[in-house]
């Protein structure tokens, strides 16, 4: 268009400036009038045509850029990544050793692989109202056992670590000259890498670190990888996977969470403790009065002879008074391994040890019950009841 406003320009001042155009009335100079009309007509009709054209283009070039989604950057790829770490719902795996699967802070399960598939898939949950306990996936549903808490103000990112806790360290990374590839030399996240793949006490105790994360092309993955170097054992490596951000589901465990019955408790030791000690003692002991469904105890082994049982309780209180009573009824004697005055000088609260001959052996209980006034502000909150603390100890040879 602008190569034809100076023929426009031209015409017109021509038209304008002739004399005999301007004034003659004879049919030439009509002819000549009607002529230059009809360029101008001509030029101002390829203007308009032009015009339209370059309007409609310039249209058509706006519509079609904005449908073109720009992608986000690499940088922005890291933050959304990180970001989306704060949902607490991923899966981890690491393919040699566990699918952990994290959904909304609630519902940690785990999925075992290789050597360790034969401990059986198990996991934790927020339940219904009455706090945070392990369970075990068993043929038809889920079993619910061990108590780690009897809040239920607390979740999984204030009793394990999870990958909810990889954001924090978002800032440690530095940038490599692959886009999508950031490295770290410090320990921190060395020992967390560790911790979420099972390994932490190998990392925690080395002495140099390198660690990467390489994030995939579409920022909704990234492969966190870490070698830790010990001056006396060695070297080690560890390394998972964290995806599905956000879309994390296991339908087994939150339909069966939605319909749960509540807990109640027996006043009895669970089965396995049970039968721990009537292997390690060769008689029936029951538990403390008040024995709660809030509890947590395990059970070790020694040469396929029981050489440990664990048993705390949250919510019973202090019955200790009530079981040394008992024990000695059932043939106990108060050992002198510790004092009452030692341990209250030390612990705020008494140790008791019981012991009794059977066979050729000696056995022990360890009994006590600590005060909520004795935990620390995050313990008192785990357990507002206070600990009622047993276990039954065949000593090593």
């Amino acid at each position: 268009m602008k190569k034809l406003l100076p023929l426009i320009s031209l015409l017109v001042l021509t038209a304008c400036s002739n004399p005999v155009l301007s004034s003659s009335g004879n049919s030439d100079s009509f002819s000549s009038s009607e002529s230059t009309s009809s360029v101008v007509s001509s030029s101002t009709s390829e203007i308009s045509s032009s015009e339209v054209s370059s309007s409609s283009s310039a249209s058509s070039f706006s519509s079609f850029s904005s449908s073109i989604e720009v992608p986000p950057t690499p940088s922005e790829l890291f933050d959304s990544f990180h970001e989306k770490l704060a949902l607490k719902n991923s899966t981890l795996i690491d393919e040699n050793y566990i699918e952990q699967k994290f959904i909304e802070g609630k519902v940690l399960t785990n999925h075992y692989f290789g050597k360790f598939a034969d401990q059986g898939d198990d996991g934790y949950c927020k339940y219904l109202d009455q706090g945070l306990y392990h369970f075990n996936f068993i043929e038809g549903g889920i079993e619910i056992d061990r108590c780690k808490t009897v809040s239920n103000d607390i979740d999984m990112c204030d009793f394990f670590y999870t990958t909810y806790d990889l954001k924090d360290f978002k800032s440690k990374w530095k940038k490599t000259t692959d886009d999508f590839v950031y490295t770290s030399t410090e320990k921190e996240i060395s020992v967390l890498i560790a911790e979420l793949d099972g390994q932490g006490i190998l990392a925690e105790g080395s002495d140099s670190f390198t660690s990467t994360l390489t994030l995939a092309g579409d920022g909704k993955s990234a492969k966190y990888e870490t070698t830790a170097i010990s001056n006396d054992f060695g070297t080690f490596q560890m390394s998972f996977t964290v995806k599905d951000l956000g879309a994390t589901t296991h339908d087994s465990v939150t339909n069966y969470l939605v319909n749960a019955p509540r807990l109640v408790s027996t006043n009895e030791f669970p089965s396995e403790v049970k039968t721990a000690i009537n292997s390690m003692f060769n008689m029936d002991i029951h538990a403390p009065t008040g024995t709660s469904y809030a509890h947590d105890s395990y059970v070790s082994y020694n040469n396929d002879s029981v050489s440990q049982i664990f048993y705390e309780d949250y919510l019973a209180g202090d019955q200790v008074i009530n079981y040394r009573s008992y024990l000695e009824s059932i043939g106990f004697t108060l050992s002198d391994i510790t004092t009452e005055k030692d341990d209250l000088k030390k612990l705020g609260y008494v140790r008791y040890y019981y012991e009794k001959v059977v066979g050729l052996e000696t056995l022990f209980v360890e009994l006590y019950f600590v005060p909520k006034i004795q935990l620390d502000t995050f313990e008192q909150t785990l357990y507002p009841n206070g600990i009622l603390h047993l276990r039954f100890i065949r000593p090593a040879e």
